[in-house]
């Protein structure tokens, strides 16, 4: 019976065909070594990168909380800052001021009116 255009069912293995198959074997073998030892760096490669990178990110969540708070405080200053509440603190600080004068007023019309001098106290 003949198959595939004249070639026989039987086959046979010969010392050439045997030769090849070695040397394929060979070579899939030389290229799986080098394939695993690539694989094998490469990992090590991306557990590098995977430590740098919590690193990283490590220290970009304390700059980020960093920030936050900087943010914070400046947003509390300019509140402080606002020209409507430095009004208020003007308008404040004048009331304060009318109040001292008025208080330094009192004071000194009781001192005239004391005179420094002491009546006898007579007990009874």
């Amino acid at each position: 019976m003949l198959i595939y255009g004249g070639l026989e069912n039987n086959m046979e293995l010969g010392a050439r065909e045997m030769l090849t198959f070695a040397t394929v074997l060979c070579g899939l073998a030389g290229t799986w070594a080098v394939i695993k030892s690539t694989v094998s760096r490469i990992q090590e490669d991306l557990k590098g990168v995977t430590k740098e990178l919590a690193s990283l990110n490590t220290r970009l969540d304390a700059t980020e909380s960093g920030d936050a708070v900087m943010q914070h405080q400046v947003s509390v200053l300019g509140s402080m800052l606002s020209p409507t509440e430095m009004a208020a603190r003007s308008r404040e600080l004048e009331a304060l001021q009318h109040r001292v004068n008025a208080l330094r007023r009192d004071t000194d019309e009781l001192k005239h009116i004391h005179n420094g001098r002491h009546p006898p106290v007579i007990e009874t």
